[in-house]
């Protein structure tokens, strides 16, 4: 019976992934998705500025046809 558990346990245990390799993973995860929402503010930003240089040509365009 004790042979039983003793293999039952080794078994377990090596299905289970380290904690130190569980938190190098999440680490690289958390850094990919900071890289990921760095990116999308910027692309925020350049679209921002992009529709108000837009708007600003359409009204001085709108000025000179007045």
């Amino acid at each position: 019976m004790r042979i039983l558990a003793i293999l039952m346990i080794l078994a377990l245990s090596g299905c289970m992934v380290s904690q130190k390799t569980f938190d190098d993973k999440c680490c690289k995860m958390e850094a990919q998705i900071q890289e990921l929402e760095s990116k999308a503010n910027g692309m925020e930003m350049k679209e921002q500025l992009l529709r108000q240089a837009i708007h600003e040509i359409q009204t001085k365009n709108d000025t000179i046809k007045e």
